[in-house]
């Protein structure tokens, strides 16, 4: 088992976001690499859609499949509860698995497993879904491999809200976001370099040590500290 998304499944998964894809085909190749890179028996998507409820997006196996609609039929089972609370989850053992979802559970433990992992699909706070780990032996997830299937998960996520083709403008308009966005920055650290006698690196440094602080992203913090000076 690896501790980390190996170079070759990163380069294939990014290679297929920024060309011409099949959705399908993506995800498709995701969870068999999450399934081969983890060891699992079988690794499924499950999607909270606002009008249809909760989809199938992809599966390793027809069995994992079904295990995933049933856990949408019935609104229970660990990817149901990703996506409710936002937090991973792990249930080992027959007698947990029933006990905590006792129709799917006994479904998933009748179909041969006896380890459960789930990982959220998480957008701007939001659970878009849930990444399902099905294993056959009663064994917890290591950290080093639990950080790897929330990577996977994560990946789903991208690959599920990037945007389709951008027009002319719509490009233009993220360059000039994305443009703003330093010019900001580059402000920020004049501010700061100025008012605390600092080199534009240790200014740099300065701003994201707050923006670690305020739990900020950097363009975030750097637009407080022209806004303070501005106020004064």
């Amino acid at each position: 088992m690896t501790d980390h998304i190996s170079t070759q499944a990163v380069t294939e998964l990014l290679a297929d976001l920024v060309r011409e894809h099949e959705t399908t085909d993506v995800f498709s190749r995701l969870v068999s690499d999450c399934r081969e890179q983890l060891d699992a028996g079988a690794a499924a998507l499950l999607l909270s859609t606002p009008h249809r409820g909760l989809e199938l997006l992809s599966a390793t196996s027809h069995r994992a499949a079904e295990l995933e609609l049933y856990q949408a039929q019935q609104r229970s089972g660990p990817c149901v509860d990703v996506v409710r609370t936002g937090e991973p989850l792990a249930a080992v053992g027959a007698d947990e698995i029933v006990s905590r979802w006792p129709d799917v559970g006994q479904a998933i433990v009748s179909a041969g497993f006896l380890a459960v992992h789930a990982f959220p699909m998480i957008w701007r706070a939001h659970a878009l879904g849930g990444l399902n780990l099905f294993s056959r032996s009663p064994e917890l997830l290591q950290q080093p491999s639990l950080v790897t299937a929330q990577n996977f998960a994560d990946l789903a996520t991208l690959a599920l809200v990037q945007p389709g083709e951008l027009t002319e403008a719509e490009l233009d308009e993220r360059v000039d976001a994305a443009l703003g966005g330093r010019v900001v920055i580059e402000q920020a650290k004049g501010v700061l370099a100025q008012t605390f006698g600092l080199q534009m690196s240790e200014a740099y440094e300065l701003l994201a040590e707050r923006a670690l602080q305020d739990g900020a992203t950097v363009t975030e913090t750097a637009r407080g500290v022209i806004n303070d000076v501005q106020r004064r």
